[in-house]
């Protein structure tokens, strides 16, 4: 049984969706993962630069010919420099005329499935969550299943009462590297899921926390979770050796169409999900015991 990797993206707004979404696989080295990108609302051409940013990564990841060429530090440093000359050269926009700091700014996350561990690199916000393969084991009465993990802290700041990117891949001096993150992998059941998300569907700066009158401290619950957890229970719990890439994404892809139809979609939202192998056999032997 081999891992399911894909992404999806969609938008509530009538303008263009600013976010961006690839699956990456470099068949050299036998890596694979998901590539997202936010770009930032108040920049201009930012759905520009998140497409593009998106992509240079994943040629120069599909371009590296051995697991020490993984360096993501260089890699971003490669993707920054190519989206100025790309800015320069641009037939859409004088660069000579446009405001630097407020123009083709975007988010970056990354995330490779490397064999025995996932490579995770981040600039900006949005989430990655690394959930234990039995995610789907808990009562009603939980809100979040416990053994699921939010592994991103926000590149943002508290500025006029509002999160504040102080980290993004941009056109300006704007800090741009990665926060890089190595997980080793479960390598027994259930195994894991790791997901990554743009911050229309969860990131911990959109998360209102304060206190009531009695000086409690109370954070809101985020609806856009419990909704994905339930689509991608059902997911696994319908013979997963035989899902495919096609199918997950069909499921990401209704998780959106259904957070547009409750009106808790507030924003341009993507997501990108990695199924261990592990995970899809734990919940393979479930399906067959139902079976006898």
């Amino acid at each position: 049984m081999g891992k399911l990797i894909a992404c999806a993206t969609d938008t509530n707004k009538n303008s263009i969706n600013q976010d961006y979404c690839l699956v990456v696989e470099n068949k050299i080295i036998g890596i694979s993962g998901v590539i997202i990108a936010d770009g930032i609302g108040s920049h201009f051409k930012s759905e520009i630069a998140a497409k593009f940013c998106s992509s240079k990564l994943k040629e120069l990841v599909e371009q590296v010919q051995t697991i020490e060429e993984l360096n993501f530090e260089i890699l971003y440093k490669d993707v920054k420099v190519s989206l100025m000359e790309f800015a320069k050269n641009s037939d859409e926009f004088d660069f000579n005329t446009i405001d630097k700091n407020s123009s083709l700014g975007t988010t970056l996350i990354c995330i490779l499935d490397c064999g025995n561990t996932y490579f995770i690199a981040y600039s900006g916000n949005g989430s990655i969550w690394h959930i234990d393969g039995r995610f789907n084991t808990f009562g009603k009465n939980y809100y979040l299943p416990w053994n699921s993990v939010n592994l991103l802290n926000p590149h943002t700041i508290e500025q006029d009462g509002k999160a504040a990117l102080y980290r993004y891949l941009s056109i300006s001096d704007r800090q741009y590297l990665p926060t890089i993150l190595i997980l080793n992998k479960n390598q027994f059941a259930p195994g894991e899921i790791i997901l990554a998300t743009t911050d229309g569907v969860f990131s911990n700066d959109a998360v209102p926390i304060g206190k009531d009158s009695n000086n409690t401290i109370w954070i809101k619950g985020e609806e856009t979770m419990p909704i994905l957890y339930s689509q991608l229970s059902d997911f696994l719990s319908k013979n997963p050796k035989d899902a495919k890439a096609e199918g997950l994404e069909f499921v990401l892809v209704q998780y959106l169409s259904e957070l547009k139809e409750k009106t808790i979609m507030h924003d341009d939202t993507t997501i990108g999900v990695i199924i261990s192998e592990n995970t899809i056999e734990y919940h393979q032997s479930i399906y067959e015991k139902k079976l006898q």
